[in-house]
């Protein structure tokens, strides 16, 4: 291993002490860390400064500091160089985190020598055409068409008529965003390693609506019939990326993108899952 990427969240890390510990660490294993260009200059550890490119693409690993929010923050520039990433959480639920800040030496240890396993998570593409021109965003955990009124949506499925949804809007999520966004909405908890979409009406109008959980290969759409308020937006793993417009339509399907996370534990996704959303360990 020659070189390990490092990548900090100063909102969780204020005074750095950890990632001075880290770098010590690596440094004690012949090891090189890196860290991108401007976040090294903004936090006094410009030594360490490369490109973007350079940290996701040669570091052997790249080790964030944060929370599952972190991931999501770097999801789009990691996917694109394929690299393993190994998450210490220093945040609340971590669902994708190896270990918090006191394993977190244990964990790259682990790693040097060999000992992890890699969970690749699947991803799912957003594509829009406005004006002849295709619009496609990647997502981690889901695709949202959001508003803070009523939108009706018609809803296909490898182009075959499902319903019309009525609510504030509709969630499309992979099996990681299962416990995020869709689960808050009442949908249903994926197993992470689940080739499975799920589709979940936000807060529908409709006595019947539910979740529809479909195969990973299955194709989405989502066409844009009215709504209430003034704007319409497309989110992405929590963030509005786009506007809409009735007649807009939304086709989501698995992408040839997937992340890496490393683990190093034996921890199951059901002991995860127990821990980080009731509190409670195994027996």
């Amino acid at each position: 291993m020659n070189k390990i990427g490092i990548v900090p969240n100063p909102k969780r890390e204020i005074n750095f002490d950890i990632i001075n510990e880290l770098i010590n660490y690596i440094l004690s294993k012949n090891i090189t860390p890196v860290i991108e260009r401007e976040m090294a200059f903004k936090i006094g550890l410009e030594q360490y400064a490369v490109t973007e490119k350079t940290l996701y693409s040669k570091s052997d690993l790249v080790v964030l500091l944060g929370g599952d929010g972190t991931i999501l923050r770097i999801v789009k520039k990691a996917m694109r160089y394929n690299s393993l990433l190994l998450a210490i959480n220093l945040g609340h639920l971590g669902f994708l985190t190896d270990t918090d800040k006191n394993g977190m030496l244990n964990s790259i240890e682990n790693v040097i020598n060999g000992n992890y396993n890699i969970e690749k998570r699947m991803m799912i593409d957003s594509t829009v055409i406005k004006a002849s021109k295709a619009k496609t965003f990647t997502a981690l955990n889901e695709v949202c068409v959001y508003m803070g009124g009523i939108v009706e949506a018609a809803v296909y499925v490898n182009d075959e008529y499902i319903d019309n949804f009525y609510g504030d809007g509709i969630i499309v999520s992979t099996p990681t965003g299962s416990t995020a966004y869709n689960l808050a909405a009442g949908g249903p908890i994926l197993k992470a390693d689940s080739n499975m979409i799920v589709i979940t009406p936000i807060c529908p109008h409709m006595l019947h609506a539910r979740s529809i959980v479909i195969g990973a290969d299955d194709i989405v759409k989502i066409s844009v019939n009215s709504f209430t308020n003034s704007s319409l937006k497309e989110v992405i793993d929590g963030k509005p990326v786009l506007a809409l417009d009735v007649g807009d339509v939304i086709t989501i399907r698995r992408s040839i993108y997937s992340l890496n996370i490393v683990k190093t534990n034996n921890i199951g996704f059901y002991d995860v899952l127990r821990n980080k959303m009731f509190g409670k360990e195994g027996k």
